[in-house]
């Protein structure tokens, strides 16, 4: 088990929102920074390296492997950026939950759908907790990004051009270096999205830093005592859901956990309808 002390404040909401803005799906790449960080305060009184921990994935370039289909044989993950694009399409949902020691709970969670044949995308991003709730839908079409701010009762829009931005807005927060898991266990065969997968899981609580280390926002000591990965691989070698747990208790025995998620649905299939709000954003914008 580690300890560690905790004093980093949960700011994923802040930073989830600040980075946001555009929803173009151009055919440019980027290099995927992983999910939103924490501000690397958190320390485990024995490390060295100063790693600072993220919400969700590390940042390497890409998914390891060439995208060959995973085997039961050893745990292999394919080039998930061009699996996708060869598909055209798909739904992403990102997601992030924690639970603190006074039992409150905050969300976070991204839903995107991406067309690229139609060049076409749709975000839904909602958060809540003690703190209060944001939501947001963005829509982008014909070199332009429509926003709607608020709910069905009170909401305003936001109109702008935007000519080229790339995929990677529904891709940023995946997992994109498994190379922690590579000695993730084959534990069988199941159903997701339709589609047959393989499931591998990963258990080490020695790892959980570079991955959830800004997690909890109490100032107090944290004993993890899990950290557990599944991952969820289609025949094609592509990560269809890649999700992790972390659970601890404080010094004064109150449990803390956090979770993370993130996974591809309607890969090849996914349309991208105008929102039922777009006439509304696009009569504000023209002074209506």
């Amino acid at each position: 088990m580690r300890n560690i002390r905790i004093t980093t404040l949960l700011v994923v909401l802040t930073v989830v929102v600040a980075g946001c803005g555009g929803m173009g799906v151009g055919d440019g790449a980027s290099n995927g920074d992983g999910a939103s960080g924490s501000d690397g305060g958190a320390s485990d009184g024995s490390s060295s390296d100063g790693a600072s921990g993220s919400d969700g994935g590390s940042s390497a370039d890409g998914a390891a492997g060439d995208g060959a289909a995973a085997t039961t044989d050893e745990f292999a993950v394919g080039d998930a950026d061009r699996l996708l694009r060869d598909a055209g399409s798909f739904t992403a949902e990102w997601s992030f939950a924690v639970t603190e020691s006074d039992g409150n709970t905050s969300t976070v969670t991204n839903t995107y759908r991406v067309n690229l044949a139609e060049n076409r995308s749709y975000e839904a991003f909602e958060t809540a907790g003690t703190d209060g709730a944001v939501a947001y839908e963005s829509f982008y079409a014909d070199d332009m990004t429509y926003t709607k701010y608020g709910d069905d009762t009170e909401s305003f829009y936001q109109v702008a051009p935007q000519q080229t931005t790339v995929f990677d807005n529904a891709r940023n927060r995946a997992l994109y270096d498994y190379d922690d898991f590579e000695d993730a266990q084959f534990v069988g065969t199941e159903q997701f999205d339709g589609v047959t997968v393989e499931r591998y899981e990963y258990s080490d609580p020695t790892v959980w830093r570079n991955y959830g280390a800004g997690a909890f926002g109490s100032d107090e000591n944290v004993t993890i005592n899990d950290f557990t990965v599944v991952v969820l691989v289609d025949e094609d070698g592509l990560a269809r859901s890649t999700e992790w747990t972390v659970r601890g208790v404080t010094d004064t025995g109150e449990p803390v956990s956090a979770a993370w998620s993130y996974t591809l649905t309607d890969v090849g299939s996914t349309t991208v309808a105008d929102p039922d709000w777009l006439d509304d954003a696009k009569a504000q914008s023209q002074g209506a």
